[in-house]
């Protein structure tokens, strides 16, 4: 009894100097307070125990709109840094936040940018010394349930972030990824579209049992869901070039261009030359295939694919460049949205590879 009394005039005492915005959140004034307190004073117990049930109830409230906020603070920070709004992405989904988070999962927001689904999710509760566990001490995953299909997932930084070291990754994603008040942490799940087609199979159904799990050094690993995910629809437009034959004067050499694949977020160049399957296949004459190396990354990195607006774009080298039929892919990615349904030419080095109308 006597602890409890010690607590009660310790909350009679905190009312008294409570700090304005906690009485503007919980929809009380000073004055109310005073009063309420004067009450007790005449009223006895009972009115005691309903005032510590309301601040309770207010303080439960104002916790659960924090987490609640979180999540709406980083689908609106996503949907800025990947700019999808100002560029008509339609391969773009935003998820509705649930009233239950019991299972420590929120799905954010996904876009599928051809060959991956990014998929952008909150985890809780991560405490900070875990957030700054990453990257040395720290691993992320993604799976899903019933399936032995999974791979990897990152704290999400801001697009385009360039860092050098374990001390500057650790201060961006407790900056960037990491919510100390509610403990939560925002992840980067990179998920092949061919992974998410026979989990589809695996399971009979489109709508995939996603899970996060976050291992600490040698700890066994903490799982957070599931929620369940389906694909979002890729957003594509082909530009057909006609097989134009271009030709580089400085190599010496010609290739032909095919066409390109454009999503908002990926390009695949389709080129075409001789002996390219003796050069894109284990133990290739890396002498011979030299100069056609430079040709394929001059493709990627130099054609000039103009917009409307008046704006120009380079879709940077490829990372992969897979052979089939007769056909090289050079398959190029990068970060923030480009509005493919405005582009008006594809040039390379006064070469029209593709012009509107």
């Amino acid at each position: 009894m006597k602890d409890k009394a010690y607590c009660l005039m310790a909350l009679n005492r905190a009312l008294t100097d409570i700090d304005d915005g906690f009485l503007a959140m919980a929809d009380l004034t000073k004055e109310e307070v005073q009063k309420m307190h004067y009450k007790h004073n005449t009223r006895g117990k009972i009115f005691r125990t309903v005032l510590i049930a309301a601040i309770i109830t207010a303080l439960a409230t104002i916790t659960a709109y924090a987490a609640w906020s979180i999540h709406s603070a980083r689908q609106q920070e996503i949907r800025a840094d990947l700019k999808i709004e100002e560029n008509n992405v339609s391969s773009y989904t935003e998820y509705e936040i649930p009233d239950d988070q019991a299972n420590g999962l929120v799905l954010l927001s996904s876009v599928n940018d051809g060959q991956l689904q990014h998929v952008y999710v909150n985890i809780s509760p991560v405490s900070e010394k875990e957030a700054a566990a990453f990257p040395q001490d720290a691993r992320f995953a993604w799976n899903f349930e019933g399936t032995d299909i999974g791979g990897f997932a990152a704290p999400q930084l801001p697009v385009g972030v360039s860092l050098s070291g374990d001390g500057e990754i650790r201060k961006a994603v407790l900056e960037s990824s990491y919510d100390e008040e509610t403990r939560t942490m925002t992840l980067h799940c990179y998920i092949d579209n061919q992974f998410m087609e026979s989990a589809v199979s695996a399971l009979g159904t489109e709508r995939l049992p996603l899970q996060i799990l976050m291992t600490i050094g040698d700890n066994m690993p903490r799982s957070f869901g599931p929620v369940l995910l389906a694909k979002t629809e890729e957003q594509s437009r082909y530009f057909d070039f006609g097989h134009t034959v271009y030709h580089d004067a400085e190599l010496g050499i010609d290739i032909e261009m095919i066409g390109l694949e454009l999503t908002p977020f990926s390009a695949v160049w389709k080129v075409s030359y001789d002996k390219a399957g003796d050069f894109h296949k284990p133990g290739a004459d890396w002498e011979a295939y030299k100069p056609w190396s430079a040709l394929e990354e001059k493709i990627c990195c130099d054609t000039v694919i103009s917009f409307s607006d008046g704006s120009s774009f380079s879709t940077g080298g490829a990372l992969t460049s897979p052979y089939e039929d007769g056909v090289v892919s050079l398959s190029c990615g990068w970060g923030e949205a480009i509005d493919v349904s405005a582009v008006e030419s594809i040039e390379l080095e006064g070469t029209v590879l593709w012009t509107a109308g």
